[in-house]
């Protein structure tokens, strides 16, 4: 709007410029004509330098909007460039992470048929008697370690108790209730599972393993065919294993027995000394809880056993196929008489089928300290 009045102005004073030229200038008015003209000659100049500075306003506007709109063009194109690039990387993520995720579906159900495999090769005796029976040993001289242990201090302790035991058959006392825990957490406790147990219970009143131990119990109670039995439980023991987390169940155990055995830690021990003990609870554990599982899994009743001395007088010769005599409690070995004391550690045995008929194997014999003999020095 502003260059059409200046274009019309400057137009204006054209045409009054021409007219007073073709029209002449009389004698009488010459001078205030030529003032005229002068003026509207000034005021042309005026409206073409305001006209030629708006031009210029104008045109450097005109620049300035054209150079900011490459430049918005140039940052489009560069975005969408960008843009394009990203489309075009995320695609390939998306085709990457679909191929892991194949990758790892892949790799669970390999898993699946793999622990299944192992379960079966497990549950058919692939670990040789003699494998198991390494591992047997192993507990025990790991036993016979703690309870020979300097940090220890067998002085200690309720003297009403064993007062009249010397340090060795305090020791051997030691070692014999090791191997009793050992016992009673794992070795014949009726366990599922290698790890704590991971999973959503309907009812928290129930504890899945003593429901299943109960069952296994009830079982054999009523007579049950053994071969149904040993079949339901490693079935029960591969279903259980697709609810355990990664923590071992060995973890829970050990603390606790080595809490039991702290009365005897000697006040002289240091830190040091006390976690060597502790790793040491937590190895003997740890092995003893694969042992319970191989014996767990086998079809050939693999088991530890021990004389029963909690329920009534036995004597050596009556289980001289299953014990074998270390040594005698209060006296020398010859002072020794037929009458076991306490089993030192237990005997692993295993059952042998021979024309539907079940008979027990020893592959390890039981350690067992014998009562001193009336009369011995």
């Amino acid at each position: 709007m502003i260059f059409e009045t200046i274009y019309k102005g400057r137009q204006t004073i054209s045409s009054r410029l021409r007219h007073l030229t073709y029209s002449g200038i009389s004698t009488a008015s010459g001078s205030c004509s030529r003032q005229s003209c002068q003026q509207y000659e000034r005021d042309a100049q005026h409206w073409h330098a305001e006209h030629d500075k708006v031009v210029r306003q104008r045109k450097s506007l005109c620049d300035n909007f054209e150079k900011q709109l490459r430049e918005r063009r140039n940052e489009m194109n560069e975005a969408l460039l960008q843009n394009e690039f990203l489309v075009k990387k995320l695609a390939e993520k998306d085709d990457e992470l679909r191929k892991i995720y194949m990758q790892l579906a892949a790799a669970k159900e390999k898993e699946t048929k793999m622990r299944a495999i192992v379960l079966e090769n497990t549950s058919i005796n692939r670990v040789s008697d003699g494998e198991i029976r390494d591992k047997f040993l192993s507990i025990r001289q790991k036993a016979q370690a703690i309870c020979n242990s300097s940090t220890y201090d067998v002085q200690l302790g309720n003297a009403t108790i064993w007062g009249e035991l010397t340090a060795k058959d305090r020791r051997n006392r030691m070692m014999s209730r090791i191997f009793e825990l050992l016992q009673h957490y794992m070795l014949s406790r009726k366990v599922y599972c290698e790890y704590e147990l991971a999973y959503e219970n309907p009812d928290p009143r129930h504890d899945i393993e003593e429901n299943l131990g109960y069952i296994e119990t009830l079982f054999e109670r009523n007579g049950v065919n053994e071969t149904s039995v040993t079949n339901w439980r490693i079935a029960t023991i591969a279903c259980i294993s697709e609810l355990t987390s990664s923590s071992p169940s060995h973890k829970m155990v050990a603390p606790e027995i080595f809490t039991y055995f702290a009365p005897f830690i000697s006040p002289k021990s240091g830190p040091k000394e006390q976690g060597d003990l502790e790793e040491q609870f937590r190895s003997i554990c740890s092995e003893a809880w694969e042992v319970a599982m191989i014996m767990r899994r086998s079809r050939e009743g693999h088991k530890c056993i021990v004389p029963p001395t909690w329920t009534s007088r036995c004597f050596v010769n009556a289980y001289e196929a299953l014990a074998e005599p270390i040594t005698v409690e209060g006296g020398r070995n010859e002072d020794g008489s037929d009458e076991i004391a306490y089993p030192l550690f237990g005997a692993l045995v295993k059952s042998a089928h021979h024309h539907g008929v079940s008979k027990e194997r020893v592959l390890e014999k039981a350690q067992v300290v014998l009562k001193k003999r009336s009369g011995g020095r």
